[in-house]
């Protein structure tokens, strides 16, 4: 990087493109610094000076790249390594530079998001994958190499290299479990190399299956460092049970965050009367009858209200079926704008789309698909959770609903004999 051009010589530093050889000039020539080069008066080239060191084909190739001397009197003349970014010289950038580049080993922009950025994917599950893409797993042959040592043989099947391919795919442990797996991969069949596999299986498992992926390919990792160094034997049923519960972990954390992340937009402490309004819930008991029951109201006063009943399965499932009654009777009334209040915080975040519908019950998977289809049909309707007590009186219709097994509607108070 060239500064004030006391220390930059002419011949020799790579302050141009231009080649220069060394053998074509005097030992004095060899000696000059780019500042002996500049006008002291004009503060441009010395044009005599430049013909003379250079010859006139260099001198005007080099008047043509740099009209007027490339100095910076502010600072010193520095030698800089450029493919790196600080500038710096290392033995692994030389090494990165020296070594051809794999396409194939480069992982995909979707292999990174489904790493980085998916709320589901514990820290150190992230941590475990970002090293497998970087050939960083303390596996025995990466110490080989790094130690110049013959690569050793797998410790669980003693058949090929212990790296981290055969590790997780290739020994027959490791193609056992994966078939066994809930994603049954026949490990076989996949690529001969981590990243290839990586990006293969982030483009055909999708997001959610992708974190069921991470999750198992964790534990069967945990699961034989354990053998190894514990001497504990991997039992396949045991680790997929452990798999499953690091799922269901992943996903409420995930849930966790994408609730702190959409808390002003999707939860009200108080349900505002003004404009178009319908609040709603759902009752759900283990025995799988649910009732649900929708009020909706027009500047404070009463329109209409609706109570029905039957089968689900789930609490989530149940609230689901109060929406999907909410809207059909929103529609009804011809109301393209709208606030739905209800107790579910995960459907609201849901609806509002910071959150996924992944992240539901698989029993409601279906329903909620349906309402969110509906939900962008209709930018005027809005969502907002707020605490089960400001929901008492459509509480209670939906509680009426369940254990009467009733199907009622009406726009009066009483809203039902039963309901005070």
């Amino acid at each position: 990087m060239v500064g004030d051009g006391q220390s930059c010589a002419v011949i020799g530093d790579p302050w141009h493109d231009f080649w220069l050889q060394f053998s074509q000039y005097s030992a004095t020539t060899l000696k000059l610094k780019l500042i002996d080069l500049v006008d002291e008066h004009s503060q441009g080239w010395n044009t005599s000076l430049l013909i003379e060191t250079l010859g006139f084909h260099g001198a005007l190739y080099i008047a043509c790249l740099h009209p007027h001397p490339p100095l910076n009197a502010s600072r010193k003349d520095r030698l800089i390594f450029k493919p790196a970014k600080s500038g710096n010289f290392s033995f692994k950038g030389a090494c990165n530079l020296l070594q051809p580049v794999n396409t194939h080993q480069q992982p995909q922009v979707q292999v990174w998001k489904a790493i980085w950025y998916s709320p589901g994917i514990l820290p150190r599950i992230r941590v475990f994958l970002w090293k497998l893409m970087h050939d960083a797993l303390p596996v025995r042959a990466v110490f080989a190499r790094r130690l110049r040592l013959p690569p050793p043989p797998c410790d669980l099947c003693g058949q090929e290299e212990d790296d981290a391919l055969h590790v997780l795919f290739r020994c027959d442990v490791a193609r056992n479990y994966w078939f066994s797996s809930p994603l049954a991969i026949r490990a076989d069949a996949l690529p001969g190399q981590v990243m290839p596999i990586l990006n293969l299986l982030s483009q055909q498992l999708g997001k959610e299956r992708f974190l069921v992926f991470a999750n198992l390919l964790w534990s069967f990792w945990k699961a034989r460092c354990k053998q190894i160094y514990e001497g504990v034997r991997i039992n396949v049923r045991q680790v997929l049970g452990m798999a499953v519960s690091l799922h269901s972990l992943a996903k409420a954390a995930g849930i966790q965050r994408c609730i702190t992340e959409g808390e002003s937009n999707c939860v009200a402490a108080e349900i505002d009367m003004t404009g178009r309004v319908c609040i709603l819930d759902g009752s759900f008991k283990d025995d799988g009858m649910a009732g649900w029951a929708h009020m909706l109201y027009e500047e404070g006063d009463l329109l209409g209200y609706e109570m029905l009943s039957g089968k689900a399965a789930s609490p989530l499932h149940a609230e689901a079926l109060a929406f999907r009654a909410a809207v059909t009777r929103v529609h009804n009334e011809g109301w393209t704008i709208a606030t739905f209040y209800t107790d579910s915080q995960l459907l609201a975040r849901i609806l509002n789309g910071f959150l996924s519908p992944e992240s539901t019950d698989w029993r409601a998977y279906e329903l909620v698909i349906d309402l969110i289809a509906t939900w962008k049909d209709n930018s005027g309707f809005r969502c907002l959770a707020v605490p089960r007590d400001k929901l008492l009186t459509v509480h209670k219709l939906a509680n009426l609903a369940r254990v009467k097994g009733l199907t009622a509607q009406g726009s009066t108070f009483p809203l039902f004999p039963f309901v005070t």
